[in-house]
């Protein structure tokens, strides 16, 4: 009851008018535009009502429960900046000089106990598919973390897990090699387009292409690919950067699946034997989509600048976005710098009056618009 009525609180005390960094590097820390503390409230959050023992979740990091189409959320998000399985220090555990006299392995309650929850309760009737990734991005963007430690969250763990998660936000963009003769004469690069699927998820679409053969530049269509014949209701994707298949070639795939839960057992399963998997895949109602070897594919993160799309790679900071804008002396537009960022659905700007060089390290989730 008390973190129901502390969290009332919350939501009635005015909140924050901008984002504000605290800190430098890779420990920036974004802080959302709300009152401070571990208690809010995510209006208009799911379209049921049903309050059953099944769509509640608590635990020792988090407690998330409904009050209508409300829900009211505790949440501590010091546990999730470290990385998944790296040594941290156990809890009221400080030995002499204050340093820790125990560690132990780090885990994601975000992952591991959210998500799941959210799937449980999709089972249970008490969410729609379509409401979970945004309900998960709204409770992110009310953490007070890191913004690298937010892309993984929203992402995936793509560093230690070796695959990434991608939506709308992102474009797929793929580079071959264009043979005359036999021989390698030059490269193509494909941008295939993604736009969200009414089951959620996303669609694929052909974008443009760019062929440069011996320093001629030509313009086209995107490559016809696998990507653009997936099945109607294969709108979840997730792609794997690492090496899988010796005996067909192949370094990278794209698993498609039709929820985000047949995508985690088609992982699971994927992880296991990826060529086996991918050979009966169809028969599992997923697709593999497995690249060749001399082909590179890839996910880039739209970033609205100057009043034009721009791109950056997986993580990327700020600091890819202006070598991606051509701007070679970062500090030239330091000074009149601006960044705004979705919160609950409006642009909410960040204030960057603390942050420094050090707002080069801020890395994007998706939906920002920067300008100078």
């Amino acid at each position: 009851m008390g973190v129901l009525l502390l969290a009332g609180c919350a939501a009635r005390q005015p909140g924050a008018k901008s984002w504000r960094l605290v800190g430098a590097g890779r420990t920036l820390t974004l802080n959302p535009p709300r009152p401070p503390g571990p208690d809010f409230t995510l209006t208009n959050a799911r379209s049921s009502r049903k309050n059953a023992p099944a769509c509640r979740l608590e635990t020792r990091d988090v407690s998330f429960r409904w009050k209508g189409r409300n829900a009211r959320v505790h949440a501590l998000p010091d546990s999730l900046v470290a990385t998944p399985g790296s040594l941290v220090a156990a809890d009221n555990s400080k030995g002499p000089q204050g340093l820790s006299s125990e560690t132990v392995l780090a885990r994601n309650w975000f992952r591991e106990d959210f998500l799941p929850n959210l799937a449980s309760q999709q089972s249970a009737g008490c969410l729609a598919p379509i409401e979970i990734p945004g309900l998960a991005q709204r409770v992110i963007d009310n953490l007070a973390i890191p913004t690298a430690t937010a892309y993984r969250l929203r992402y995936g763990e793509f560093a230690m897990n070796g695959y990434i998660d991608v939506d709308a936000k992102f474009r797929l963009t793929g580079v071959e090699p264009i043979r005359t003769n036999g021989q390698v004469t030059g490269y193509r690069t494909s941008f295939y387009l993604l736009k969200p699927a009414a089951r959620g998820g996303v669609e694929v679409s052909a974008g443009a292409s760019e062929s440069n053969t011996a320093g001629t530049i030509t313009a086209g269509t995107a490559v016809d690919s696998e990507l653009l014949h997936l099945p109607a209701d294969a709108t979840y994707l997730r792609l794997f950067f690492r090496s899988w298949s010796i005996q067909s070639d192949r370094r990278i795939a794209v698993l498609a699946a039709g929820s985000q839960g047949a995508l985690e057992s088609a992982t699971a399963e994927f992880n296991e034997n990826p060529e086996a998997f991918c050979a009966g895949a169809a028969a599992r109602g997923v697709s593999c989509v497995g690249v060749p070897k001399d082909t590179v594919i890839g996910p880039e993160l739209l970033v609205q600048t100057n009043n034009r799309s721009l791109y950056v790679p997986v993580g990327g900071s700020l600091g890819d976005l202006l070598r991606a804008a051509g701007i070679r002396d970062p500090k030239t537009v330091l000074p009149t710098l601006k960044i705004s960022k979705p919160y609950d659905g409006k642009l909410v700007p960040v204030d960057l009056n603390q942050a420094g060089d050090g707002i080069l390290m801020f890395v994007f989730t998706g939906g920002e618009q920067v300008s100078w």
